[in-house]
C-alpha cells in the first residue's frame, strides 16, 4: 500500500465510523474480521458482530468527526493514529444520553488482508479520559 493508499484508507475509514450505515463500516472488514476495544471490554468477531458494535456506536455518538494526522503501513500491518470527537446522544456503554461532546485521541493497529480489507483491529486511547468529559 503506497502513501496515498494508505491516507485514502483511513479516510475511508473515517467516514464508516461516521456514517450511520453500518453495513458500510462492515464492508471494509473481511468476514472473519475481529475488532478488540479493551477499554469498553468488547471483542467483536464476524460481520454479524462488528455491524452491531458499529449500529450501537452511531446510534449513541452523533457529530461524529475523524482524523487522521498519522497512518502507516508495511503490507499487512496498519497503523492509524486518530483524533476523534463526536456527541453523547444516545445510550453509549450502558450509560445514559448525556448530550456532552467529547473527544479522544488514539491509535488503531490493524492486520489488512491482500484485497486491503481489515482481519484486526486493536484500538487504543484513554477510556477514563472519555468518561471524565462524559460526567462519569
Amino acid at each position: 500500500m503506497s502513501v496515498g493508499d494508505i491516507v485514502a484508507f483511513a479516510r475511508a475509514y473515517g467516514a464508516a465510523w461516521a456514517s450511520p450505515d453500518s453495513d458500510a463500516f462492515v464492508a471494509l472488514f473481511t468476514p472473519d474480521a475481529t475488532y478488540r476495544d479493551d477499554q469498553v471490554k468488547r471483542l467483536s468477531c464476524g460481520h454479524d458482530e462488528l455491524r452491531l458494535f458499529h449500529a450501537h456506536f452511531v446510534d449513541a455518538i452523533s457529530d461524529i468527526r475523524m482524523e487522521f494526522p498519522n497512518a502507516f503501513t508495511d503490507g499487512e500491518n496498519a497503523c492509524l493514529e486518530w483524533r476523534f470527537s463526536g456527541v453523547q446522544s444516545g445510550s453509549y456503554h450502558g450509560q445514559p444520553p448525556t448530550g456532552t461532546a467529547f473527544r479522544s485521541n488514539g491509535v488503531a493497529v490493524m492486520k489488512l488482508a491482500l484485497d486491503g480489507r481489515i482481519r484486526s483491529v486493536v484500538d487504543y486511547y484513554d477510556a477514563a479520559g472519555v468518561k471524565r468529559q462524559l460526567g462519569g
